[in-house]
């Protein structure tokens, strides 16, 4: 079950603000399987990440052939990778895509953000800590930490980081009526986090005990940068992996396709709700 804070439909919203206008009505073109087995296969060279599914597949591939007229149906897109082979599991993943019970999204930027921390590993400074924020809207990643210690002053950071990002400035009350979501763990519940994120206006929201599902849009963000960077990376140092990881990051944010939001990017439908809000306006 996916509880939504949202005035209508995201399917509908998102559906209408893929950055695409309807088609026109007309002859459509064709494409042989021989044909559409190599588009097939340059979409995949193409795309930057690892173990992309055939669902993402189509979506690419559709933006593509139809500037050539062409349109593919998902079922013959997903026949012909697994004729020739092309089928892919996200790398050290189960291939199972388990919703997560008790995941907010929203309908607008900047109503609720979701943050945690993460461990990782590099070989001289041994496990240090990712930690970062998520605009549940877009899914976006607005605000990040690379640190040896996991304390309550870097997941604070973190939050700053995002504020200044989404507001510009870290003025009292500047982030006000703005939903901060996470766990329970000693940095989230510490005085210095709290009366910081007072100072900014933020309301606090707290997952249950026991329950890291109900944080899911940021435990879904750590589990893609899981499978897509630290296990297919050594780092030596952290200012490796901090390297890394903002490189990651920006990736992310530009092309990462999220079906909840129509198969675009966190850019991309960032981008797509503020021109859909110029035309309402």
């Amino acid at each position: 079950m996916i509880l939504r804070v949202i005035d209508y439909s995201s399917a509908s919203y998102y559906g209408r603000n893929a950055g695409e206008m309807p088609a026109k009505p007309g002859p459509k073109g064709t494409i042989s399987d021989d044909e559409l087995v190599e588009e097939i296969k340059e979409t995949i060279k193409q795309i930057p990440f690892h173990g992309i599914g055939y669902k993402k597949i189509h979506a690419r591939l559709n933006r593509k052939l139809r500037e050539k007229g062409v349109s593919v149906g998902k079922n013959r897109v997903f026949r012909l990778m697994q004729a020739k082979n092309l089928l892919n599991r996200a790398p050290g993943g189960s291939g199972s895509s388990r919703p997560h019970d008790g995941s907010l999204v929203t309908g607008a930027p900047n109503v609720m953000w979701g943050t945690d921390g993460k461990k990782f590993f590099n070989h001289r400074d041994g496990w240090c800590w990712l930690f970062a924020v998520i605009d549940h809207f877009n899914s976006e990643i607005i605000g990040y930490t690379v640190v040896k210690n996991g304390d309550r002053f870097e997941a604070t950071r973190a939050v700053q980081n995002a504020i200044q990002k989404r507001f510009g400035a870290l003025d009292n009350d500047i982030a006000k009526n703005v939903i901060v979501r996470s766990d329970r763990g000693s940095q989230y519940t510490s005085a210095y986090y709290m009366q910081t994120m007072r100072h900014y206006g933020i309301e606090m929201s707290h997952t249950w005990a026991r329950s890291p599902e109900s944080n899911g849009i940021i435990e879904r963000f750590f589990r893609t940068i899981e499978e897509q960077l630290f296990k297919l990376h050594d780092f030596a140092t952290l200012e490796d992996a901090e390297k890394a990881i903002g490189e990651f990051i920006e990736l992310y944010n530009n092309e990462w396709m999220l079906e909840r939001l129509g198969y675009v990017s966190p850019n991309d439908a960032l981008e797509n709700y503020y021109k859909l809000s110029k035309i309402s306006a």
